[in-house]
């Protein structure tokens, strides 16, 4: 009876690690999943603020310095520049429209503004660029991410852009990056060695969802050029997978 009580602790324990790993690393989706959502409602902002641009040509600004709309509130506004550089539309300072920002830089020295200016004009017209500012009320830089694309109205083009703080900094969140992509990897190096040398078809369903794993955290950390819609559907084979290995775990006799 002791003996048959051991080897269910045994069967037990395996499971119960690999969902403590899980929920572990679903915790670190769900905060990259919030901060996939903020850049893709202040894309759409600005989407939609070209559009307005498209529609009712340099009568749409007097909309965006209007504090409390869609367009600014709290510390997210959308700016206009010309593509010389010139600033025709900021919220926070309307005083400081009228100045050519092209060589504008970053807290490191980066010069955002002719990213911003490259970004509109070239082939793709649109893109996020990455830099260190200050919030506002404080001298420390943060993260920042910023979506910059181009419009055309009559013989005038544009660049609007509008940005976000990105909560963990980057010298937060590497480290526990590459902790994770090494653990994913001992358990998805265990997973295989189960499969093969101990003849159990679960292992490979572990090592599935944790290569799955060290491919998405690589992704994020260097970063690769791959979509989050791609990402995504990654996820759910992972998901299935790891519910598959448990589930022949537990059906072992």
């Amino acid at each position: 009876m002791l003996r048959g009580f051991n080897l269910e602790k045994k069967r037990l324990v395996f499971p119960i690690l690999i969902l403590m790993l899980s929920a572990v690393l679903i915790i670190g989706y769900v905060n990259q999943t919030e901060q996939t959502h903020r850049k893709e409602t202040i894309k759409q902002l600005v989407v939609d603020a070209t559009n307005l641009i498209e529609d009712k040509g340099e009568d749409a600004f007097s909309e965006f310095r209007q504090e409390g709309t869609n367009w600014f509130h709290g510390d997210t506004y959308v700016f206009v520049w010309m593509t010389n550089g010139i600033r025709v539309v900021y919220p926070p300072d309307p005083s400081g429209e009228g100045e050519n920002m092209s060589m504008l830089v970053d807290v490191t020295g980066k010069v955002i503004g002719r990213l911003f200016i490259d970004t509109a004009l070239s082939e793709e017209g649109e893109g996020w660029i990455d830099y260190r500012w200050p919030k506002p009320g404080e001298t420390e830089p943060s993260s920042k991410q910023t979506y910059i694309k181009g419009v055309a109205s009559g013989e005038q083009a544009f660049l609007v852009g509008s940005g976000f703080y990105v909560e963990t900094t980057e010298n937060t969140i590497k480290p526990l990056q590459y902790v994770a992509i090494i653990m994913e990897s001992v358990v998805a190096v265990t997973g295989l060695f189960v499969a093969v040398r101990k003849k159990r078809f679960f292992g490979y369903g572990i090592f599935l969802t944790f290569v799955i794993y060290v491919f998405y955290d690589l992704a994020k950390l260097m970063p690769l050029e791959v979509s989050d819609v791609a990402l995504y559907p990654l996820f759910f084979v992972a998901t299935l997978s790891i519910l598959w290995a448990t589930l022949l775990i537990y059906m072992e006799k």
